[in-house]
């Protein structure tokens, strides 16, 4: 993947396929103005989509110029990073909430464990500024029916003992995990490689990150080089995977509303995506 970016042709035809691919996804976007979701989990999955849309299209403006050398700054990397870091988030929020295959008790628990997440890290936060906003009472009475809801879930009972007991013992201290599943599980099901959403979190997250080791690449590499060209890539290109598929499956999420893709980007569409199922080494 990045061993393909050497010159600034082979840039500019990377930062052409990632425009091709917002372009179809912000159409994608259009077509979702003032439809109604079919469920509960539609409608979240249909506000993760516009959120990881947002992340993209911020990216891209972000990113170098591919017809302007002069314009090229390596030090605009950390902030691409952290941006496709959270195209990355969202993807797997997305996956988790909306888009794995479950039958209807699994889903109804998958979407109050991550309510209830949410609402206990709201609670703790504003218990730690001596927050005394009467909205608190709501948040306490809404974090502790679904707590209950969740404790006498009858999806709960048919997970394996350990987990089962992991989770009680979180929900019993206030500490409930967004998910249930490990991030290689949940990869499993998204039919995402592991190893590979592992290189590419890595990644991302070490330029995201104020580091030695990247801090000094950032100052030895040269934006005109191979080596400082594939850095400039490297968001766009480890971002493309996660948006083509989250753009994908709102169509099964949203059916009979949705354009398709010109021809060629589908194609393009269907590399990226196929790169997200390959293991990488290297």
């Amino acid at each position: 993947m990045l061993d393909a970016v050497n010159t600034w042709a082979d840039y500019r035809s990377k930062v052409r396929e990632f425009d091709a691919i917002l372009e179809y996804a912000k159409a994608v976007s259009q077509s979702l103005i003032g439809a109604t979701p079919p469920s509960r989990h539609a409608g979240y999955g249909a506000q993760i989509f516009f959120k990881l849309l947002s992340h993209s299209i911020v990216l891209r403006r972000l990113a170098t110029d591919p017809n302007s050398r002069e314009a090229a700054e390596l030090w605009e990397v950390p902030s691409l990073s952290a941006v496709a870091r959270c195209v990355v988030e969202a993807h797997d929020a997305f996956e988790y909430v909306a888009g794995h295959d479950v039958g209807e008790p699994e889903r109804e628990f998958r979407l109050l464990l991550w309510e209830l997440h949410d609402k206990a890290r709201r609670l703790k936060m504003l218990g730690d500024i001596g927050s005394r906003d009467p909205l608190i009472a709501g948040f306490r009475a809404d974090t502790q029916r679904l707590q209950a809801d969740l404790g006498s879930h009858e999806f709960l009972a048919t997970l394996p003992a350990e987990l089962q007991a992991e989770l009680r013992r979180r929900l019993a201290r206030g500490d409930p995990p967004a998910f249930h599943l490990s991030q290689r599980q949940r990869c499993a099901l998204s039919g995402v490689n592991a190893d590979w959403h592992n290189v590419v979190t890595m990644q991302l997250s070490q330029y995201a990150h104020t580091l030695p080791f990247p801090m000094q690449q950032l100052a030895q590499f040269q934006a005109d080089t191979p080596d400082g060209l594939r850095l400039m890539a490297l968001p766009l290109l480890f971002t493309m995977s996660f948006l083509t598929r989250v753009t994908e499956k709102m169509t099964s999420l949203m059916p009979g509303r949705l354009p398709q893709p010109p021809s060629r980007t589908a194609r393009t569409m269907a590399a990226w995506r196929a790169l997200a199922e390959q293991r990488v080494q290297g």
